[in-house]
């Protein structure tokens, strides 16, 4: 359908004649466009969806419908259909830079700067883009952003000059089409400056920078340009940090003066503040100047965390410096501070104090009156507690050293027989299972199981479990869960261990005990854990190796649980069944219609790819696949927060799927990067396709110390399910091994 007409369609009215021609399925579709657009207008947004979507597939070759729908998509938090929109727009209007910087900030949300920068750049060479100007500075602003995060810093200096060229140079132009006011031209110019300044720091051009920094405060300084004085202001702290990498500390400091004028609320100010007072040989001075700043500014939170810091490094007054930490810390979990405190800690090797903070927190909720609601106090207490938590846990996120430090510290806690409250032990189990260290992770959430109250158990006991698991450790699952059902001090549904405990048998290779406890867990559930309990069986039947059994089973489940929400999990697990079995023309055909009815199920899209890879076949089909499961994958992550930003055995499936197209450069990346995940260095697999890879790289002493890993791996796993025993992988790794000498 012609575009105009959807265009049109916003002021479409039943009773008016229709362009000559038009079939009564294009009206029909103009008239839901057009009240798509109505409703959108109105915020209406499912109720616009709906009618957009319906737009759409009456004239599948109309392209307005999609457009306003990949928009309203990325409005709704539906990242994969709104990129899955965009790209197909992009197919029959390459041209469309306003859907490439959609695409573009997308993908780049969920981490694929490659296909972002490819997106912005196709919409930086559009046509049209030579009429929109704003929408140009936009583009070049978005590619100088990508290019930066992709380290190709040429090509972000020459994006940004391009844009303050659009609103400097061609002012006059920009003005006149009223693509901007005189003010929105200079104000724009301003922030491009100032970007580009940025760069130009990054790339050590700082006289360039300085230049461009001194620029766009003169921008935001006149009231008859972009008359920003706030923001002239903020220009001090730019140039003192150019200066400052200049090596020029004095005429720096003088810059920041005027800048801590404003009384920043960061810690950073004072911090450079503190750095540039050394580097202009007046380290003497730094207590007492950070200390007059405090007095003015008392309140200031940030301000004394960093005096505290400063005072913290002469063991003299260190006592002071923990008074201080203290007294912040009980009033604030925000998470600069917090900050400032961990790193002050960990620079004086007293790792045990962040341990102690933390567990004055958790202490609060210990509070709490039994057989009583809950006090207002104590639920301010466990919310205060849990945004502490996470403000330590991110100070963490890029400290290597500083989480061995901390976890050094606890394990020598725990042998010295430290008591500290359950939730304080959960936090380090926690910490120490991000950062691979299982046996301290069990050991901890061991602890905050014994001492949990009853209403934190069952998170207790599941964290538990699932180190365990990770760590490949049946036998200790076993001794948890009975555990757990004989102790009368845990009050956790039976339910609940017995749906472990026979996964537990199964791997130990005890066939009866785990069918019988599996069956026992069946007639313990409620009515809502009535599906999980049976596919629990079914993984028992499974990784028993009774495929017979496990697919006669899963037919009677797809009978009984045919609703839309249940049926995708009966096929998911069925068809692990039919790969088990051998039978791999069914086991795709059940992946299939998981796909058929939701194409954004991330485990089919991996499982299938992968599988195809195995096969050697629809190899760009399987790429296509584990690729959108990693982006599928990577946005639910994003949405909940996980401090892993892709899952490893996607990424071995990613370099398998490459290893079989011959792109073993691509492969080995990518495998790589998988052992650098949770879970992706004990994984004999990962290891084990790493040395094909290399191997066929022709770096042989590499591929046998990667093929060694595997069966170092393989055969320490216990699990009758282990993929290395089941399908002859150890066998494979020793052959393999015995042709490198």
């Amino acid at each position: 359908m012609v575009a105009s007409l959807f265009v049109g369609a916003v002021l479409y009215v039943s009773a008016e004649p229709v362009a000559p021609g038009m079939t009564e399925v294009h009206r029909d579709a103009l008239a839901r466009f057009g009240a798509g657009i109505w409703n959108l207008r109105r915020e209406r947004l499912l109720t616009a969806a709906k009618q957009l979507e319906a737009a759409a597939k009456q004239d599948p070759d109309a392209v307005e419908p999609l457009r306003e729908l990949a928009k309203l998509y990325a409005q709704l938090g539906r990242d994969p259909e709104a990129i899955k929109l965009a790209r197909k727009i992009l197919d029959k209007d390459p041209d469309d830079y306003d859907t490439a910087l959609l695409l573009g900030r997308l993908l780049s949300n969920v981490g694929e700067t490659e296909g972002a920068l490819i997106a912005v750049k196709l919409a930086c060479q559009s046509k049209a883009l030579t009429e929109r100007p704003e929408k140009a500075v936009r583009a070049f602003r978005d590619l100088a952003a990508l290019s930066e995060k992709a380290k190709d810093l040429s090509t972000a200096e020459a994006a940004l000059r391009k844009a303050v060229g659009l609103v400097t140079e061609g002012r006059a132009a920009v003005v006149a089409l009223a693509a901007f006011t005189p003010k929105e031209a200079d104000s724009e110019a301003a922030d491009c400056l100032e970007q580009l300044g940025h760069l130009l720091v990054k790339r050590r051009k700082f006289a360039s920078a300085v230049e461009a920094y001194t620029d766009a405060a003169k921008l935001f300084a006149d009231p008859k340009k972009a008359d920003d004085a706030l923001s002239a202001a903020r220009l001090n702290w730019n140039l003192s940090g150019a200066l400052q990498a200049q090596g020029d500390a004095v005429t720096a400091l003088r810059y920041l003066e005027d800048f801590l004028k404003l009384r920043p609320q960061a810690p950073e100010p004072y911090q450079r503040f503190a750095k540039l007072l050394r580097a202009a040989n007046r380290s003497d001075d730094v207590v007492p100047q950070l200390r007059k700043l405090a007095e003015r500014d008392e309140k200031n939170r940030s301000l004394v965390a960093v005096l505290a810091a400063e005072i913290a490094n002469d063991p003299a007054s260190r006592r002071e410096a923990d008074e201080l930490f203290k007294a912040l810390t009980g009033l604030t979990a925000d998470p600069k501070v917090i900050a400032v405190m961990v790193r002050s800690h960990l620079d004086t090797r007293r790792p045990g104090e962040i341990i102690a903070d933390l567990d004055r927190s958790f202490a609060l909720l210990e509070e709490k009156k039994k057989d009583k609601p809950e006090a207002p106090v104590t639920a301010e207490a466990r919310a205060f507690a849990a945004e502490k938590a996470r403000a330590i846990a991110d100070s963490f996120q890029n400290d290597a050293d500083g989480v061995s430090a901390l976890l050094r510290a606890a394990a020598e806690e725990l042998r010295a027989g430290t008591k500290r409250n359950h939730g304080t032990y959960y936090f380090l189990g926690t910490l120490a299972s991000r950062h691979h260290r299982l046996d301290l992770a069990a050991a901890q959430y061991r602890q905050a199981a014994l001492r949990a109250p009853k209403e934190s158990q069952v998170d207790a006991y599941s964290a538990l479990i699932e180190v365990l698991w990770f760590a490949g450790k049946p036998g200790e699952v076993e001794t948890v869960c009975r555990d757990g059902l004989d102790s009368p001090g845990v009050q956790i549904a039976p339910v609940f261990f017995n749906y472990h405990l026979a996964r537990a048998l199964a791997e130990q290779g005890k066939a009866s005990a785990a069918i019988a406890t599996a069956d026992k867990a069946i007639l313990q559930a409620a009515d809502t854990d009535r599906l999980a309990v049976r596919l629990g069986k079914h993984r028992v039947l499974r990784i028993l190796g009774q495929w017979t059994d496990a697919i006669d089973y899963g037919k009677k489940l797809a009978e009984e649980f045919d609703s839309p929400a249940d049926r995708p999990k009966v096929r998911y697990a069925q068809s692990g069944a039919y790969w088990g079995a051998k039978k791999s023309t069914e086991a795709e055909a059940l992946l299939r219609a998981i796909l058929d009815a939701d194409a954004d199920d991330a485990t089919a899209c991996n499982d299938l790819g992968y599988h195809l890879a195995e096969q050697g076949r629809n190899l760009d089909e399987a790429e296509r696949l584990v690729r959108h499961a990693i982006e599928l994958d990577r946005i639910e992550r994003q949405k909940s927060g996980s401090v892993e930003s892709d899952s490893a055995a996607y990424r071995d499936s990613l370099g398998w799927v490459l290893f079989r197209q011959g792109k073993f450069a691509n492969a080995r990346a990518e495998l790589e990067n998988a052992l650098t995940l949770f879970g992706g260095d004990t994984d004999a697999t990962v290891w084990d396709h790493l040395g094909d890879v290399l191997f066929r790289l022709n770096e042989k002493p590499k591929a046998k110390s990667a093929w060694e890993k595997a069966k170092e791996l393989y055969e320490a796993d216990l699990r009758l399910s282990a993929r290395g025993r089941q399908d002859g992988r150890l066998d494979e790794v020793k052959r393999k091994l015995a042709r490198i000498p």
